[in-house]
């Protein structure tokens, strides 16, 4: 971080708190947007990032020197979700500065996710920016930090192997009843939603070998746009009872509130299934589908809890994970550097900007002492100035570059800017100093 800001995240996720939190948190009306106006309102926060998914909800921040309280942010919290803020304290987590960072690279890269190395937190990350630069709410530390993550998560996917086999919830979901009845070949599937993340559960649908995919939709168009790619048709949502007595597999994947299948939709579906099994996948907070019906003979419900407490057989290996965390702690080092870099610029900058203009003045002085230089000779005078000026400067300009790139790099750097400011004071013409008097004789 540069001296003069810091980057902090206050969260709460699956890993912090429990998912009946998690999905109340989930059901708010309050769009991100106002989360992102209302920490920037915070004295001492001049950006902000909010990332908020189904089993996260994070806000990075850009602050000042004087970091804000944390229980400010944490109020925010509360007052974005409508849960008390007591009940929410216990599980909230922070990071400062480059834990920060390294939390951020982390999330994008998939390591703290349900389902590790999944792709779809990317996209999150993303959006979160996104909707932070269109609300004018992105700082440069911020920005950078946001952008080197999405580098960073491809990168870690890409060479690490934790892309392995398109990693999603759905996959993962899909694994629990692959493990019990074997081969979905052939089963009929219903996706509630036809959101992006519906897109990503229908292709893992498709790749699992189902025969067909079927889409249910608040908007009826949409859920047919979906359910074309795969060979199937799309509903409106008031044809999910007579679909869940035909389907094999329901999964639910819209961001909606309040149950769009309740335990007494299954019950009746069952009746009309002639014994067969039913498979529930809700992939959503807030739940779509009821979890009660879990408890009914004939069918297998699984969670983002069941995912989550038992994980997946086809876990990452742990070298995956390790060389993932290596290459974070890298990239944390490399972005660190960076911004030292970028905080000796502007120091660079004015040292030059000065040294030029105070070589130009001379030049112009001796121009109107020295009438009767040509024009030649006064470009020949003028490169000279001009080399001396940049071989002054080239030894200082990599002093500091290599000064700012120093674990001390701020210190360092506010010490030079010091020794600047004194070196260049304004001097009033002296009238015994040698060189005025050189200059005269020359005239």
């Amino acid at each position: 971080m540069t001296s003069s800001s810091t980057m902090l995240v206050l969260g709460i996720s699956h890993a912090s708190a429990p998912l009946d939190l998690l999905e109340r948190l989930a059901g708010t009306d309050r769009p991100a947007e106002d989360l992102v106006s209302d920490a920037t309102s915070v004295d001492g926060i001049d950006a902000a990032v909010v990332v908020s998914t189904c089993n996260r909800l994070e806000i990075y921040a850009e602050t000042r020197a004087s970091t804000p309280e944390l229980g400010d942010l944490g109020e925010l919290f509360a007052q974005h979700t409508g849960v008390d803020h007591e009940e929410i304290a216990p599980h909230l987590y922070s990071h400062h500065a480059d834990g920060a960072v390294r939390h951020l690279f982390a999330v994008a890269s998939g390591l703290e996710s349900v389902v590790v190395g999944e792709d779809q937190i990317l996209g999150q990350v993303k959006l979160g920016l996104e909707r932070s630069q269109r609300l004018d709410r992105t700082g440069r530390v911020l920005a950078k930090a946001v952008q080197t993550a999405l580098r960073v998560g491809k990168r870690a996917r890409n060479e690490t192997g934790l892309n392995e086999a398109g990693r999603s919830l759905a996959t993962a979901g899909l694994g629990f009843f692959e493990r019990r009845v074997g081969s979905l070949h052939g089963k009929t599937a219903l996706v509630i939603g036809a959101g992006a993340f519906a897109g990503v559960v229908v292709a893992a649908l498709r790749r699992s070998g189902l025969d067909r995919v079927h889409v249910a939709n608040r908007t009826p168009e949409k859920a047919q746009r979906l359910a074309e790619t795969t060979g199937g048709v799309g509903y409106d949502l008031t044809d999910l009872p007579r679909l869940l007595a035909e389907v094999d597999v329901v999964v639910g994947a819209t961001a909606a509130t309040g149950h769009l299948v309740t335990a007494r939709d299954v019950e009746e579906a069952l009746a009309a299934r002639d014994g067969r099994e039913l498979f529930l996948l809700d992939l959503s907070l807030p739940h779509n589908i009821a979890p009660a019906a879990a408890e009914l003979p004939g069918v297998t419900f699984v969670d983002l809890r069941r995912i989550a407490e038992e994980g997946q057989e086809d876990e990452i290996s742990a070298a995956s994970v390790q060389a993932a965390h290596e290459l974070i702690d890298a990239e944390v080092e490399q972005f660190r550097t960076g911004l030292r870099l970028a905080g000796a610029k502007p120091v660079l900058t004015a040292l030059r900007t000065a040294a030029t203009e105070a070589a130009e003045a001379e030049l112009d002085r001796l121009a109107r002492r020295l009438d009767g230089l040509d024009g030649a000779a006064r470009q020949e005078i003028g490169r000279s100035v001009r080399r001396i000026v940049d071989k002054a400067l080239h030894q200082p300009t990599v002093l500091v570059r290599e000064l700012a790139a120093d674990p001390d790099g701020a210190r360092h750097i506010a010490a030079f800017t010091r020794l600047f400011a004194a070196a260049e004071a304004p001097r009033d013409s002296d009238p015994n100093d040698p060189n005025e008097k050189k200059i005269e004789a020359i005239a």
